[in-house]
């Protein structure tokens, strides 16, 4: 029988994860294990660095939207996984990704994209979650300030929402 998981197991899971490396004794020896979220920040700020013209994605809060957006039961279980898949085999083949410089982290990913097809898919979903967080309405967690709008110029639509995820 084929296990789903549902995106609160799955965060819940990355918590819980997190919790059992911090308790490790010191020396312990493990696994690579990935905190898929921090992994996908890291990559959004890649990205969206700050000091271009555009909002970086700190500034805009890339990840909030989508750590909000992913525990929605309309957001894909596929995307999903796929994230988390990507963010361990970017791990395991640039093992101090998280700690490089920016021009490394850059470099790096160029890397993992150019020699991977799944890399490539990976990033461009990162991409299309971190525009989709720049364009967003602010109350589902990313285009804070309403940013990414400002950055473009953009006049919303009215009546803006007034509940995350209304029900219809």
């Amino acid at each position: 029988m084929k296990k789903i998981i549902t995106r609160r197991i799955f965060i819940g899971s990355t918590v819980l994860a997190g919790t059992a490396l911090a308790l490790l004794p010191q020396g312990a020896k493990t696994s690579i294990r990935v905190e898929p979220f921090k992994v996908i920040e890291v990559v959004q700020k890649v990205l969206f660095p700050k000091g271009l013209k555009a909002p970086s994605a700190s500034e805009f809060g890339a990840t909030s939207y989508l750590a909000t957006v992913s525990t929605h039961s309309s957001f894909w279980r596929d995307d999903l996984k796929f994230l988390s898949h990507g963010a361990t085999l970017l791990i395991k083949k640039e093992r101090d990704f998280l700690t490089m410089t920016p021009n490394s982290k850059d470099k790096a990913l160029r890397n993992f994209v150019s020699n991977n097809s799944k890399g490539e898919n990976w990033v461009a979903l990162i991409l299309f979650y971190t525009l989709e967080a720049l364009l967003s309405d602010p109350i589902y967690g990313g285009n804070k300030n309403e940013l990414g709008w400002k950055w473009l110029n953009h006049h919303t639509g009215q009546p803006q929402p007034k509940v995350k995820f209304a029900q219809l």
